[in-house]
């Protein structure tokens, strides 16, 4: 076997294996399990297979390339990737990627890769029909793997905090992208399934088709769902228009399998399972219905923000995935309430996203190629003489369908990313037409004709590759051990993690804002000042990495606004300036985000300057009137100013306590139960001061001080054996405490006389 012909054979295989391997790989041992993993996968995959394509061609003397009807839309969206890349508001992430999606100039530039791959060495029907196997595998390990998580039955762990038992992911990571993977493929199985002519393969086929739309229902996706529908509609026309040509017998030579197939999904739709995914769908989607569930959608005020981004931005928008750092600039307050502080990654619409973050120039070239795919995709569908490949071509087009669908109201991650830009290729390659190619020929003698030069320059090329994509993976693993460390108060193990985290990938932001929140944590727990100032130091000179790296991010310039904060607090009180700064630089970035404001609130409280506080917190309590700690904060405010205050002090505290939110705030609702339950002391209202009380210990059940002052409450109002059930559970988390042990002695010999 000639060089060429192993090159072939490991290119084939490699392909297949993207196929099948990245969306079924995830990898518990990397903070992000998923995405991070697919990627890398693919990555190394594209990289052999550039390496094998490179050498041959090195080999050969001579470089083909195919040409396509897709070439200028594909080369073009990928130079309007490269310009918004460098017209950007951040090159971190536009080169790199949103953490957790990664979907920078890199991973696009991989994309393409795959799309020429596709074109270039898939080039026989039997080729096309190995990959759509491929597909069938993986769809059957994910089907099947989604199918027992939905019973039950999972070998990992997960967080629960994290996923929802409700809906399932499967090797996805997330129910909306294992539908958006699902939709894909299951039309390519469906075609398989008729064009396959052996009846032992025809039910396997079957079967995993029959799965995968049973695992589709139950991931409950409204995208998802609307994806399959329009597919269905579509293969049903075609399935008629095409049983009227005598030379197309393949949809009307199955009628048996077809009514088969219908029985089956009546079926399905008896099954408990899928009656109540149908149920959840119905109570998920009936909102949309009206004017006042799509006023409610936080989907819809995404969108929204889009538009002004693109609004703001109209040619080269914001640059290329940057959507999460600029949405805090446009997000509207009713987004910050609905989805409280939530600050989405991509705009939940693939065109919008395009749109938003690279403008009309990224968005017209984006469009140009969809329809540079459906004027070919027509072409072969109704053209393409051999009845084969236009089924297999319809069978693609559908996917690609249900990939554009979905999209617009989901975005686009590795396991399904990846098999569109293949699909695409595969569009190219089933087109039966002579194909013409591009040729450069390498002669001896010319500038890239030395073979030594150009072996070893594919050689380093393909070796940096290689590092950095292993680099970046490992990076993910010491970032875990660190968050694992933190979780667990364990910052000191975490901080040498962290260190390992950016030292392998110094270009992700979140890495370097982990590690300074890491400093921030020991610095509070360090009571040696010259250690504190030393950790001091070194968390704020670390945010200011994070401010050099995204100056656009408001969270960066509020991290070190805290770090001078605790400074202000514990050595040096004119630091609290620097935290004013800080804080409001960060509010002109998130000007919606009530954190910020109140942070400063507080800064402003210690530093005295009441009126800037309650001037802050007052228009959050317009702005936010659902949210608890801005009255709570104006309550501590008059509380300060003493007893001729008191009046309006229990007002706000009354009103924060009455049915607000407060949103995992607990410090500020113990404390604001805390002090209205003083001021109920102070003022006489005994039972209301009780009833303050038992609220803290409801809220903090291992919390000392709030059990001995209900118990001590009590005691005022004779109720002894509240109180001394009070005392016990005081006991219970401290044994030793003589706070409790003595008045409840008194208490028990009280009640024995």
């Amino acid at each position: 076997m000639t060089f060429r012909k192993y090159a072939d054979k490991l290119i084939e295989l490699c392909i297949i294996a993207v196929i099948i391997i990245v969306p079924v790989i995830f990898y518990t041992r990397t903070n992000d399990v998923f995405e991070i993993n697919k990627l890398f996968v693919m990555k190394m995959f594209i990289i052999i297979i550039t390496g094998a394509w490179l050498l041959n061609c090195i080999r050969e003397r001579k470089i083909l390339l195919v040409k396509t009807a897709f070439d200028f839309p594909v080369i073009g969206y990928l130079l309007a990737c490269v310009v918004t890349a460098v017209v950007t508001k951040n090159y971190c992430l536009s080169i790199f990627g949103v953490y957790e999606d990664f979907e920078g100039l890199i991973t696009m530039c991989f994309y393409i890769l795959l799309f020429f791959i596709a074109v270039n060495h898939v080039k026989k029907t039997g080729s096309v029909y190995k990959l759509m196997t491929a597909a069938l595998v993986a769809t059957f390990i994910i089907s099947a793997y989604g199918l027992a998580q939905n019973f039950g039955w999972d070998f990992v762990m997960w967080n629960p905090e994290t996923y929802s038992k409700e809906r399932f992911f499967s090797t996805l990571g997330n129910p909306n992208f294992l539908a958006a993977y699902l939709v894909e493929t299951i039309p390519v199985i469906f075609i398989m399934f008729f064009i396959t002519k052996d009846i032992k393969r025809k039910i396997a086929i079957l079967a995993v088709l029959l799965c995968a739309i049973t695992v589709l229902f139950l991931t409950k996706s409204r995208a998802g769902m609307v994806s399959f529908f329009v597919t269905i509609v579509i293969i049903v026309a075609y399935a008629f228009y095409d049983s009227r040509k005598s030379e197309n017998r393949l949809f009307s030579g199955n009628k048996i399998w077809f009514l088969m197939f219908a029985v089956f999904m009546v079926l399905m739709c008896f099954v408990p399972k899928v009656q109540e995914a149908f149920s959840m769908l119905w109570q998920r989607s009936k909102g949309l219905l009206s004017l006042h569930g799509i006023t409610l959608t936080p989907r819809v005020y995404i969108w929204k923000s889009a538009l002004m981004m693109f609004r703001d931005y109209p040619v080269l928008g914001t640059g290329l995935d940057t959507f999460q750092v600029m949405f805090p600039y446009y997000r509207f307050p009713i987004y910050w309430q609905l989805e409280w502080n939530g600050t989405p990654e991509k705009t939940h619409n693939i065109f919008l996203q395009v749109l938003a973050t690279q403008g009309i120039f990224g968005m017209s070239i984006y469009l140009l190629l969809f329809a540079a795919f459906f004027k070919k995709s027509i072409n072969l569908i109704f053209g393409e003489k051999d009845v084969v490949r236009r089924y297999l071509v319809f069978g693609i087009f559908l996917g690609i369908i249900a990939y554009i669908i979905q999209g617009l109201f989901n975005y686009t991650v590795a396991a399904y990313g990846s098999f569109f830009w293949i699909a695409l290729g595969l569009i190219i390659t089933l087109d039966s037409s002579s194909r013409k190619y591009y040729s450069m020929e390498l002669r001896e003698g010319s500038v890239l004709g030395s073979r030594k030069l150009l072996y070893s320059g594919v050689i380093a090329l393909l070796f940096l590759m290689t590092t950095a994509s292993t680099r970046e993976w490992m990076a993910d693993m010491y970032y875990k051990v660190g968050n694992i460390a933190s979780s667990a108060d364990k910052d000191e193990i975490g901080v040498p993690y962290y260190n390992g985290a950016v030292v392998l990938n110094p270009n992700s932001e979140i890495y370097w804002v982990k590690y300074g929140i890491a400093y921030e944590k020991l610095m509070r727990k360090e009571n040696d000042p010259a250690k504190k100032l030393e950790l001091i130091k070194k968390a704020a000179e670390i945010h200011m990495r994070t401010i050099a790296m995204n100056q656009m991010n408001g969270y960066n310039y509020n991290n070190l606004a805290r770090v001078y904060k605790h400074y202000g607090e514990t050595l040096d009180p004119a630091k609290y300036q620097d935290a004013v700064n800080y804080y409001n630089e960060a509010i002109k970035r998130d000007p919606n985000n009530a954190y910020f404001g109140l942070d400063l609130a507080t800064v402003y409280i210690n530093m005295q300057q009441w009126d800037k506080a309650y001037e802050i917190c007052i228009n959050y309590t317009k702005m936010y009137p659902t949210f608890a700690v801005p009255f709570s904060y104006i309550g501590y405010l008059y509380m300060l100013k003493g007893k001729q205050a008191v009046n309006e002090a229990v007002s706000f505290y009354e009103q924060a306590v009455d049915g607000k939110d407060w949103y995992r705030d607990s410090t500020t609702e113990l404390s604001t139960y805390s002090n209205l339950g003083i001021i109920y002391v102070n003022t006489g209202h005994i039972d209301k001061a009780a009833g303050m009380f038992e609220r803290v210990v409801k809220a903090k059940p291992d919390y000392v001080e709030g059990w001995l002052n209900l118990a001590r409450l009590y005691g005022m109002m004779k109720r002894y054996e509240d109180a001394a059930a009070c005392y016990e559970q005081v006991l219970k988390l401290n044994p030793s405490d003589t706070r409790a042990s003595i008045p409840l002695d008194a208490i028990k010999k009280g009640m024995n006389k």
